[in-house]
């Protein structure tokens, strides 16, 4: 043991001082790998941060000292069968217990434990420019619970009309203490004063003192219904066990306890088999793994030459170990502890700086709008990262010390080189590495299986990895080919494969990533864009009213209002209304239906397929999303000639003729027209008797808001249900079974930005809760020219940066050969041919390989989303070769330049030993 540790101790000793003497060299190879460390510690961190701790849970629902915060579930006291530690309940709907009385809290709560009541609301906060819906509100005596919206600034406890706000409401509101914002409970508007400004970044957006909540936003009896709930909270010492919770469960009560939530009980006395939570996201796993690994092979492949260069420069003094009786073992250990030293210095380098960075974040965001959780110091998890730069330094060093100790003594003493022979076996157990991962891929993409994805994709960089040998000398038969200098280049690679392999994988696996990830996301803004149907042409205004449950005269009210807040923003608008026939009793009108054409619809329904031998039975898996304003629109061509959709003023024009415009080619007969039914039948539309037939005209628009659309002088003859044929005997209209109300409104003749959007939204709200203005091709905005730029130049950065290593490797190899082609006469201009030569080989062979390499895995990425993430038909595998293009003559090209530039012409005088 002494022994080992004495030579290890020489080792690191020899390792430290061929660092220090090798500045350079060692900055690079610290640097490279630090940036993974200082990226992982940096992630764990704010992960960590963002992620609010038990005890931050604790604060947030209960503050500093309450022992409990209790509340009835269910909307309402109803029985509670179970309850995990968290609070997730199951509650027995058909059993009311009614309010609880006060004389029962001496009976449920435990000694020297006291209650304090409250009050909850999810309310709209506002001020004169700006809205927060979904704002979680409290009543509560503040002296009695503190801490409930961390440490404050300003007054602690509010009183009536008052109000603490949470730092995060409060950089959004952007109010601060002595200002007046405005709560919204269930229609009732409460102007308070805003008194404190919470720290915590919890939930609560604000506290307010007691009675500032109308009793006409309280809700009775626990029935919520969107107004404020009663919730009562455990004061005192006395902490509330798990015992507790179950009594205050049979009385209708859930329970968040600090005691149980800091320290739950056993699993099996508090789930009982209830609650199955899921299980991990099996998905996540897998692209974490395969995004990981490749990014340790990257950081592998990159400080592998690096340490080669120092293995070779210190080829000499390693002969000279052998030859002093130095073992191939002691030879393996010196380099290797070049890659521990580094390993160590990066560790400790990156962990700090990912330490700093996370911390600095944390500060940053902490009034902001979204603070992270809680500042939480996770070391082992961080230690653990640390030590992966070990890992690292050992990994990247431990081929170049395999080489060292194989070396040949005497031809290294006398100043010759050697190169293993290349084996060609390795070159085709790689690609049969590589046909494995592609078919693992693709399994995986039809079983659905992420981590099967992950295995198949480092299987297939790690084969194209291994076969970049083989790849190389193939190319070396060009040499001959091609003039002086590219065929030195070329030879010299081939000759020194134990350089040039790590490098062009290196380029390879850069670039192959660039090109999956480029085409992945150009595949998916595709597949987005064909899932969202517009409704109207980009830049299109879309107002939208609140319809449910609203009669046409109040929505017409409602939108003469937004009209005129509208008008007054922008005085050269045109505002179109837009109409639904829809049920006098405020609901949808589902009871009208046009008749699929008999000879479209599938014979069978149990036959379809996507295969199917029925054309009519053939299913096509699609997914749709887009804006649409109801079921039945009614227009005379007016609001369909404003959208600004190809051929939207043809179909104006037939809505003015009294015909019915649909999208859909099944629902109109061969007679040309559209057969309508008012049955009010459940089951297939195609079952139904008809009731009406109307001229139709086909649009090619694919909203479903285009489905069926009705000329006004329809909708006046439509009959109620199940009535007899005669149209005009019994109208649906006179009978007051339906109306025409209207419901939003087309806005033209104005250019609206988001920012104008967020602004307008504000002015509506005033007007009604749910009225919203939109504009089509802001809600679906599908860019990844951007994400695809930054792809490419990591690629670039990556490419250079192993391109730039190996050549300065080929450099110091090549210094005798250069000089010897200096004395027969070539040019001084020659070794910067020769270096922009090697430089080229590289990363073309990288270049090209890893596009072929990143297709192949964007095909299997494409069919994986297609058939994993929903698309269906609406996933096409797009090649973006504008940028593919780029990258494959910008990353040659700048190596080719970078060889070129930063090299002398001149070589300083050198000492050959003798042969």
């Amino acid at each position: 043991m002494g022994a080992w540790v004495a030579r290890w101790r020489a080792a690191l000793r020899i390792a430290r001082r061929d660092a220090w003497r090798n500045k350079g060299r060692t900055v690079l190879v610290v640097l490279l790998m630090m940036l993974p460390v200082a990226a992982g510690t940096f992630a764990i961190g704010v992960v960590r941060m963002s992620q609010p701790t038990p005890q931050t849970e604790v604060e947030w629902a209960m503050g500093e000292s309450a022992q409990a915060r209790l509340s009835l579930p269910c909307g309402g006291p109803r029985r509670v069968t179970e309850q995990d530690a968290e609070g997730l309940a199951m509650c027995e709907e058909n059993e009311d217990l009614g309010p609880i009385a006060a004389a029962e809290w001496d009976e449920l709560l435990p000694e020297g434990a006291a209650v304090e009541p409250a009050q909850h609301a999810l309310a709209r906060v506002q001020t004169s420019d700006v809205l927060v819906e979904q704002a979680e509100v409290l009543e509560v005596d503040a002296a009695a619970v503190p801490g409930l919206v961390g440490d404050v600034d300003g007054a602690t406890v509010p009183g009536s009309g008052e109000a603490i706000v949470g730092s995060s409401t409060a950089v959004r509101l952007d109010v601060s203490i002595g200002d007046q914002i405005e709560l919204e409970f269930s229609d009732s508007f409460v102007p308070v004063d805003v008194v404190g400004i919470g720290s915590s970044g919890s939930r609560t957006a604000a506290i307010v003192g007691p009675g500032t909540i109308p009793d006409s936003a309280v809700a009775a009896e626990g029935y919520f219904d969107g107004a404020a709930e009663p919730i009562w909270f455990a004061t005192g010492h006395t902490p509330i066990r798990w015992s507790d919770v179950v009594e205050f469960n049979a009385r209708g009560l859930v329970v968040n306890s600090r005691a149980v939530m800091l320290d739950p009980p056993p699993v099996h006395e508090v789930y009982n088999g209830r609650f199955d939570y899921p299980p991990m996201d099996t998905t996540m796993i897998g692209f974490v793994v395969a995004v990981v690994g490749l990014g340790l092979l990257e950081v592998v492949l990159l400080v592998g030459p690096a340490f080669a260069v120092g293995a070779r420069r210190s080829a000499r003094a390693l002969a000279l170990v052998a030859a002093s009786g130095g073992q191939p073992r002691d030879l393996r250990r010196i380099v290797l502890a070049s890659g521990l030293v580094s390993g160590i210095v990066a560790a400790v380098f990156g962990a700090a700086l990912g330490v700093g960075a996370s911390l600095v974040l944390f500060e940053a965001f902490r009034r902001t709008a979204n603070p992270l959780a809680n500042l939480v110091f996770p070391v082992w998890q961080w230690v653990a990262i640390a030590l992966l730069a070990l890992v690292l330094g050992v990994a990247a060093a431990w081929f170049p010390a395999r080489s060292a100790a194989r070396a040949d003594v005497v031809t290294v003493l006398a100043g010759r080189r050697s190169e293993p022979a290349h084996r060609r076996v390795v070159s085709f157990v790689g690609l049969g590495v590589a046909a494995l991962g592609l078919v693992l891929g693709i399994v995986a993409a039809v079983t659905g299986e992420p981590i099967l994805l992950a295995g198949g994709g480092l299987a297939v960089e790690i084969g194209i990895i291994m076969s970049v040998g083989g790849l190389v000398s193939l190319v070396g038969r060009l040499a001959p080919r091609i003039g002086v200098a590219g065929r030195f280049a070329l030879r010299d690679a081939v000759r020194h494969r134990s350089r040039t392999t790590p490098a062009v994988a290196a380029v390879v696996a850069a670039v192959a990533g660039m090109v999956a990830g480029a085409v992945f996301t150009t595949s998916e803004d595709q597949a987005q864009t064909g899932i969202w149907k517009p409704v109207a042409a980009d830049g299109t205004g879309l107002v939208s009213l609140n319809a449910w449950n609203s009669n046409a005269d109040d929505l017409q009210a409602v939108y003469d209002d937004a009209t005129e807040v509208i008008a007054d923003e922008y005085p050269g608008v045109a505002m179109t209304p837009v109409q639904e026939l829809a049920a006098a009793s405020g609901g949808y009108l589902d009871w009208l239906s046009a008749l699929p054409d008999p000879a479209t619809v599938c014979p069978d329904p149990a036959s379809y397929a996507p295969d199917a031998d029925d054309p009519r039975c053939r299913s096509r898996e699609s997914t749709s999303a887009g804006f649409t304003w109801g079921l039945h629109m009614v227009d005379d061509g007016t609001s369909i000639g404003q959208l600004g959709l190809p051929g939207s003023a043809a179909a104006a024009d037939a809505l003015a003729e009294g015909h019915v415009v649909t999208n859909d080619p099944t629902l109109i007969w061969p007679d040309g027209n559209v057969h309508l039914s008012t049955s009010e039948e459940v089951g297939d539309p195609s079952d139904r008797e008809e009731t009406m037939v109307l001229p139709a005209y086909l649009v090619p628009w694919e909203s479903q808001q285009y489905s069926l659309v009705l000329p006004p002088d329809a909708v006046a003859s439509i009959p109620a249900p199940d009535s007899d044929d005669d149209l005009e005997s019994d109208p649906a209209l006179a009978q007051g079974l339906i109306e025409v109300r209207t419901v939003g409104a087309v806005v033209t003749g104005v250019v609206i930005e988001q920012a104008d959007v967020d602004r307008i939204n504000r002015l509506l709200a005033g007007v009604d809760s749910g009225v919203r203005l939109q504009v089509e091709g802001l809600m679906n905005q599908q860019d990844s020219g951007l994400t695809r730029l930054v792809l490419l130049g990591i690629a670039a950065f990556v490419a250079l940066a192993a391109t730039g290593l190996s050549v300065g490797l080929a450099l110091a190899d090549s210094r005798a050969d250069l000089g010897t082609l200096a004395a027969v006469g070539a040019s001084p201009k020659f070794r910067r041919r020769v270096t922009a030569g090697q430089a080229g080989v590289i990363a073309i062979i990288g270049t090209v390989t890893g596009v072929v390499t990143g297709i192949a895995l964007s095909y299997v990425l494409g069919w994986w989303a297609a058939e994993n993430f929903g698309y269906g038909d609406d996933w096409r595998t797009i090649i973006p070769w504008p940028t593919i293009a780029l990258g494959l003559v910008a990353i040659p090209a700048l190596a080719i330049i970078g060889g070129w530039l930063f090299t002398r012409s001149r070589l300083p005088v050198i000492r050959r030993a003798a042969s």
